[in-house]
């Protein structure tokens, strides 16, 4: 020891040396250690010198490409995310240690009021430790979580300047071009200096709702300068997307949830990154179910309920749009724009689908028309109506399907789910209006759509194992091992589009002399005279009401009732309305509820009553029924209308038996609809012509005992082209039902030969 630190002073302060191996200086110190050495020390037998290696030839510069530079800083940047999301679970995890909040009510499966430790949502989703839906509002619906991150929402566009740093130098480009502003940040630090603050230092929850992810530290953890223009920050838009997987009706069939979940942790240049179309029309739904954001204003009470063209009440209203109506414009404008161009055809169908049950929700009638009849015109060259090998036997110059084959059991099942749910949407929008179909039925041959929890796992179900949608027997019967209550939803759709189709048809068949609309009281002749049309012995129209009977006796025992205790089925409980709504529609056209010996009446009236029952059954829990989804309100609606009917024909006879039950219905079908209104203005519009519908029946005597605004009954605004919204009386025209279907006229009594 004595003698190497000898050697190394002499090495470090020596300036000299020969370059001998040993050098002349290691050899006198050596010679002086062994003069001088103490007693007792053995030194070893020659000098140990220490020098370099030369390399006899010299170093090659290595210069690195752009190529290997941008892939390295890629790295870099998906370790740091990888780093930046262990601190955000580890400050949740932190977060809930402290306060332990906990979901009051179930949003699907349960919505009892008893404590629940854990949510998970029926899908297998487990919700629990997502901030903002922890805390409850006894309807299932988050109140907390990113209320602190946006207080003041003014601006979509991103901002600049935050955290003291300049950020206008990360333009929204491409992947390559954002690499390279992060390299001129980082700058040619080696990849062991990058790191994230400790988890003590919390993510900002004030952070903006525009692009970007910040952090409130006093240093820059990390900024995805790539963020998709005009969406939410990266906190915010997943907090939204897992609202809408959590709550909304469609999101588990419209997507694979574990798969597109996933997906989010991804770069935002990663290929496998979702759509951002589809993301802006997952906040603007998602955005329904959070308490802090403020809701789509309601329409006033002026407005009229009946309007088609929502664009008018904008002009009404003079507001600027809404979160939810910013970010659905966003998703439209990018389809648009996706369509024209040829990309992204088959999500372009799904933000389609999304955008219609929007414009639905909020009684944007005409918008919501036109998106559905889009999104069922662009799955036809998608090649979503069709599977093989029921394709066109023509030879054709274009391919069956403007998209590629999917490469997975469930890219496959998710195209067929798509499909479905564009179908229903259209269709149950249909039953509101005379107008012809988007698409006929004949012109689909699909596969139904596989269980859900087969469709969860991803399992192949060969054809010969499932049912074809022109199945003779696709109504009456159901295979045990593929059923479930979406299934059954997708069965009473296509129920709807055959009786919208025989309606829609009939007087055309009737007039050429068809022979399954014609029936011994009803034939050509006698129509060339008077429209009389007694319908109830035509083969078609009986076809159809033995198909609607045997369709709702043959439900599997295990999914007879929708309800059980307080867990509710939305599907199911919409596949149970749908057949009364069916039979109602069938009949009314023919009915004549001022008759006891009317068929057609009986009919509408024990259908309108099964409805209530079924209302009554919900009303019973504590359920949010604003999560039951859009048609059911339709079908209570319908059969508030039947209802008012059969009172109007009561105090006609003076009935004083009748009057009070009927009374009672149609003031409990107003509260079912109001609290549905809360959050999805389709129920307040509904409401409000339900309203305009009794006054226009009973008149203001039996209106006025009913906490019916009068305002909303005896008023209504032009919105004429070229006119100012003034308010003037209108009392004389027709209540529409939904859209322009207007309540049939009491026919004459057949003449019978």
């Amino acid at each position: 020891m004595f003698l190497n630190e000898t050697r190394h002073a002499i090495n470090v302060e020596d300036a000299s040396c020969d370059a001998q191996r040993p050098c002349s200086t290691c050899v006198r110190s050596h010679s002086y250690a062994v003069a001088h050495a103490p007693a007792g020390v053995e030194l070893p037998p020659h000098p140990e010198c220490t020098f370099d290696e030369v390399s006899e030839s010299p170093p090659v510069e290595t210069t690195e490409t752009p190529k290997s530079r941008f892939e390295r800083l890629e790295s870099r940047i998906n370790e740091l995310e990888s780093l930046l999301r262990e601190k955000d679970r580890a400050l949740n995890t932190f977060a809930s240690d402290q306060s332990q909040p906990q979901m009051q009510h179930h949003p699907f499966a349960s919505s009892s009021n008893a404590h629940t430790p854990n949510l998970v949502h029926s899908n297998g989703f487990n919700f629990d430790g997502i901030p903002g839906f922890a805390n409850g509002n006894g309807n299932g619906i988050p109140t907390n979580g990113i209320s602190n991150m946006y207080p003041n929402y003014t601006s979509s566009k991103p901002q600049n300047g935050t955290n003291g740093m300049d950020y206008t130098q990360f333009p929204n480009a491409s992947g390559l071009d954002n690499l390279a502003g992060v390299a001129s940040l980082l700058g040619n630090a080696p990849l062991s200096e990058a790191h994230i603050d400790s988890v003590s230092a919390g993510l900002n929850q004030d952070t903006s709702m525009s692009g970007g992810f910040q952090s409130n530290g006093s240093n820059l953890d990390i900024v995805f300068a790539s963020w998709p223009v005009n969406l939410p920050s990266r906190e915010v838009t997943r907090h939204l997307v897992e609202a809408y997987f959590a709550f909304h009706l469609h999101a588990v069939r419209l997507f694979h949830g574990p798969s597109f979940l996933a997906s989010l942790d991804l770069h935002p240049t990663d290929p496998r990154f979702p759509w951002s179309a589809i993301l802006h029309a997952m906040c603007a739904i998602g955005s329904l179910y959070v308490a802090s954001i403020p809701p789509t204003p309601a329409p006033p009470p002026e407005y009229p309920a009946h309007e088609v063209f929502g664009a008018r009440l904008r002009t009404l209203q003079r507001r600027p749009d809404s979160f939810a109506e910013q970010q659905a414009k966003f998703a439209k404008e990018q389809a648009e724009i996706a369509l024209d161009l040829g990309h992204h055809k088959f999500q372009c169908v799904q933000v389609t689908v999304m955008l219609t049950w929007f414009y639905w929700c909020h009684g944007r009638w005409s918008e919501a028309f036109l998106s559905a009849a889009q999104g069922l015109r662009v799955a036809v060259p998608c090649g979503l109506n069709v599977c093989p090998p029921f394709h066109t036997i023509a030879e054709t110059l274009r391919p069956p399907a403007i998209i590629p084959p999917a490469k997975t059991v469930m890219e496959d099942e998710v195209r067929r789910n798509t499909f479905w749910l564009a179908y229903a949407m259209e269709r149950q929008m249909g039953t509101g209006n005379g107008w012809a179909l988007s698409l006929d039925d004949q012109d689909i041959c699909q596969l139904l759509p596989l269980r859900g929890d087969q469709f969860e796992q991803g399992i192949l179900v060969y054809p010969s194992e499932r049912q074809w949608s022109h199945d003779r027997d696709l109504l009456t019967t159901h295979k045990d091992e593929q059923i479930d209550s979406f299934i059954l939803y997708v069965k009473a759709t296509i129920i709807l589009s055959r009786v919208k189709s025989f309606n829609l048809r009939f007087k055309g068949k009737h007039y050429v002399g068809d022979a399954s609309v014609v029936s011994p009281n009803n034939s050509p002749a006698s129509a060339d005279q008077q429209e009389i049309f007694d319908i109830k012995d035509a083969p078609a129209f009986q076809e159809l009401d033995k198909m609607i009977n045997a369709f709702r006796t043959s439900f599997p025992a295990h999914l007879k009732s929708p309800i059980i205790g307080q867990s509710v089925d939305p599907y199911l409980y919409t596949a149970s309305l749908i057949p009364h709504l069916g039979l109602i529609l069938l009949n009314e056209p023919h009915a004549r509820p001022g008759e006891a010996t009317c068929v057609h009446a009986d009919r509408i009236l024990r259908a309108a009553r099964a409805i209530v029952d079924l209302m009554y059954n919900i009303a019973s829990t504590s359920y949010d029924v604003s999560l039951l989804g859009l048609h059911s309100i339709m079908c209570w609606f319908m059969s508030g209308r039947v209802l008012i009917r059969f009172l109007k024909a009561a105090m006609q006879a003076n009935s004083d038996a009748q009057i009070p039950q009927l009374q009672a219905e149609i003031v409990f079908i107003r509260s079912m609809l109001m609290k549905a209104a809360e959050r999805i203005t389709l129920a307040q519009r509904y409401q409000r012509m339900l309203d305009e519908y009794l006054f226009n029946s009973t008149g203001q005597t039996f209106a006025d005992s009913l906490p019916i605004s009068r305002f909303s009954t005896e008023c209504t605004i032009s919105l004429e082209e070229d006119s100012t919204s003034t308010m003037v009386p209108d009392t004389s025209r027709a209540t529409d039902v939904f859209m322009q279907y207007r309540a049939p006229p009491i026919p004459a009594r057949p003449t019978r030969r």
